[in-house]
Parts: structure tokens; C-alpha cells; sequence
């Protein structure tokens, strides 16, 4: 199994060479108590056929290092990690895919490393979070019964009883950044990216609201903006049309 050590944390990650020679390589970055195989199921037999895909587990989930907490800097702390893996593989430039938390990091990866984002599709991200974000997300984790099948997935994910120590962790973790002043990517940091940027969301999202999404697309330049008519989990919920909108902007993007 690959694993690299960073200065945070040890990742796994997976590295799934493409069907064609010579292609562009796709980083995944996927959401809070996620992995790749689980957020990107879906999408990742089609990427293939035209890319390698990267796919690192991220600090605290799947195969890589626990968390013992998630400190103020820890979106910036997986953005070093994903930098130090690029380095790692000799990648000078990736595509990147990423979801909810792995949408934040992308961002801010694409804004701190202008050069090493060629084009990034990314869904329900947000760069900023406010006391009600803070307060959804405790109801989420914390005062509502998980669903029986949620808490399998995490079992499988993550092992038991280690998933449980995770919810409250984060929502610790979005406390501390809302007490911090509760911003995520700076005005002039999403002034910063170059790349070509599509900015997904669900109309109807109640974890992170679709306001975030109309804010990204105002302050990246030349931002395109995607909504979709489902939650948060968009790309499961409206899976197919979240397949084929990846797909061409990537397409559009490198032709």
C-alpha cells in the first residue's frame, strides 16, 4: 500500500494509471469522513479513460493517519500535505476534483500554488463560515441520530470506534476557526487563482448554504457557477449530470 510521510501526518493514497498514454494526471480531494472511493465512485471510471487519478486519503480518514484534533491551520496543513505528495510524484500540474472540505482545499491550493492547478471543478466549498454554518454543522453531527447506514460506511471507512471521535473533533475544529474570525480562503486569495475554476453546488444545500457558492464566483476570476437541484451531496444525488459536467469542463478546458 503507498503511503508517504509528511510533516503533519502519514497519507495513503492510490495512483490509478489511465487507459491512454501520455494523460494529464486528476488529484480527488474529497469531503469531511470521506475517502475518494466513496465520494468519487461514480466519476472515477470515467476519468480513467482519459486521466490518471490521484486519489490521497486525507489526514484523518480511510487509510491515513488519525486526527487527534483539527487545529485552525488544518485546510492549510492538507494543502502542504498534497503539495509535498505532488513533489513526491514529479507532478508539476494537476486537474483536481474535490468535494465539500476537498473543495476548500482545493481552492487554496489553486490560490497559494497558482502553477501547479491547471483547471479544478469543485462542489460545496465555502470561504468563510459563520455562527449559524457552525451551528448546522453541530446539528448535523452531533444532536441528530445518525443514519444506521451512514454509521456502517463509517465502520467500513474508518474503523470503529475511531469514526465516532471525529464529530466532535470537527465541529471543535469549526468552532476554533469561527472564533479565529471564521475565514477559510481570504477575498484575496480566491483574487489569486488562474485556472480555470467550476464552481458546483446544490440549490438546496442546509450544511453549506448556496449564497457561498454565488460569493466564489464573484471573487475567482472567470468563474463559472453550476447549480444543481439537491443538497449538499450533490454529486450522488444528481449523479450522472455531476459526471458529465465534470467531464466536459475538464474537456473544454484542455482542448
Amino acid at each position: 500500500m503507498p503511503f508517504l510521510q509528511t510533516a503533519n501526518a502519514t497519507l495513503y493514497f492510490d495512483l490509478l494509471t489511465a487507459d491512454v498514454p501520455h494523460a494529464p494526471t486528476v488529484l480527488l480531494l474529497h469531503g469531511f469522513a470521506d475517502t475518494p472511493e466513496s465520494d468519487f465512485a461514480a466519476l472515477i471510471p470515467h476519468l480513467r479513460a482519459r486521466y490518471n487519478v490521484l486519489a490521497p486519503h486525507l489526514h484523518g480518514y480511510g487509510h491515513s493517519a488519525h486526527r487527534e484534533a483539527y487545529p485552525v491551520s488544518f485546510y492549510r496543513d492538507n494543502v502542504a500535505d498534497i503539495v509535498t505528495l505532488l513533489d513526491m510524484l514529479n507532478l508539476s500540474d494537476v486537474l483536481v476534483v474535490g468535494f465539500s472540505d476537498g473543495a476548500i482545499i482545493a481552492l487554496l491550493l489553486s490560490a497559494l500554488y497558482p502553477q501547479r492547478v491547471r483547471a479544478q471543478a469543485v462542489l460545496g466549498a465555502q470561504a468563510s463560515i459563520t455562527a449559524q454554518d457552525v451551528a448546522a454543522i453541530r446539528h448535523w453531527l452531533l444532536e441528530q441520530p445518525l443514519s444506521p447506514e451512514w454509521q456502517k460506511q463509517l465502520t467500513e471507512l474508518h474503523g470503529e470506534p475511531y469514526w465516532r471521535s471525529l464529530l466532535p473533533l470537527y465541529v471543535k475544529g469549526q468552532e476554533d476557526l469561527l472564533a479565529a474570525g471564521g475565514t477559510l480562503i481570504s477575498q484575496a486569495e480566491l483574487a489569486a487563482i488562474r485556472c480555470p475554476t467550476l464552481i458546483m453546488h446544490g440549490s438546496r444545500d442546509r450544511v453549506v448554504p448556496v449564497a457561498y457558492a454565488r460569493e466564489l464566483q464573484a471573487h475567482i476570476p472567470g468563474a463559472q457557477l453550476l447549480l444543481f437541484e439537491a443538497g449538499h451531496a450533490a454529486h450522488l444525488r444528481c449523479e450522472q449530470e455531476y459526471i458529465a459536467s465534470v467531464m466536459q469542463f475538464f474537456t473544454t478546458t484542455l482542448s
